[in-house]
């Protein structure tokens, strides 16, 4: 284990059939950092989240998170800390925004998941990641009835209640407005001001050097970071 890292990376390699993606990158992220990933579609920057996340595995090269190799059998020690937003965000539709807070909590209580019950104290602190990213008042709306912004700010809600503490967002505001984009990565950066470590995957270089300490492009399998 190496002291004062959330993430890093050593001459990872990862490829789809004879296409490699990734060839030989490192990266080394510090506790409670802010990195955004630049990158033309197809660079492979949902590739690197992935394998972060231990959902991909490198062909060669080692990942350790908060300390941990992301494939050895201990790894499910802090899968519970790592709150991974895709770009299709993963809410329940049909849910309302409360339940879909709450679900962040459901693997370590698959009971409650499956009947619906849970504690008073989960509820008051869904309901406080949810007045932190400015939807209180929303908690009871069903997330097919929010705004592309308020879907957003429900996965960082969400990311909250996880009490994660390294968030990988992807494209996380893409397809909404500036103003509303703005908004969404304000809170989600503030998460940092707690000790949390967050990367993100983003298209927009402004909001990127607004909001994230340290900005990457993903480029032929290699990351290069921009003054």
């Amino acid at each position: 284990m190496s002291e004062g890292y959330a993430v890093e990376l050593s001459d990872v390699w990862f490829s789809y059939g004879d296409l490699k993606v990734l060839r030989g990158l490192s990266l080394k992220v510090d506790l409670g950092d802010r990195v955004a990933i630049m990158g033309r579609s197809g660079s492979g920057k949902t590739t690197l989240l992935k394998i972060i996340a231990g959902i991909l595995k490198p062909e060669r090269g080692y990942v350790r998170v908060l300390g941990y190799n992301m494939h050895d059998s201990s790894v499910d020690l802090i899968k519970g800390m790592i709150a991974y937003i895709p770009q299709n965000i993963g809410l329940v539709e049909g849910g309302s925004a409360l339940y879909n807070v709450l679900l962040a909590r459901a693997p370590s209580s698959s009971l409650r998941f499956m009947v619906g019950l849970w504690s008073k104290r989960d509820i008051e602190e869904a309901l406080e990641a949810l007045r932190m990213v400015g939807l209180e008042s929303k908690a009871m709306t069903r997330v097919d009835r929010l705004s592309g912004g308020e879907k957003q700010r429900v996965a960082v809600a969400r990311a909250i209640f996880q009490n994660a503490r390294l968030i990988l967002a992807d494209e996380p505001v893409s397809n909404l407005d500036y103003e509303t984009a703005d908004d969404v990565l304000a809170k989600l950066t503030s998460l940092a001001d707690r000790g949390v470590t967050v990367i993100a995957v983003l298209h927009d270089y402004d909001l990127a050097f607004k909001y994230f300490r340290r900005v990457y492009v993903l480029k032929d399998g290699v990351l290069r970071e921009l003054a």
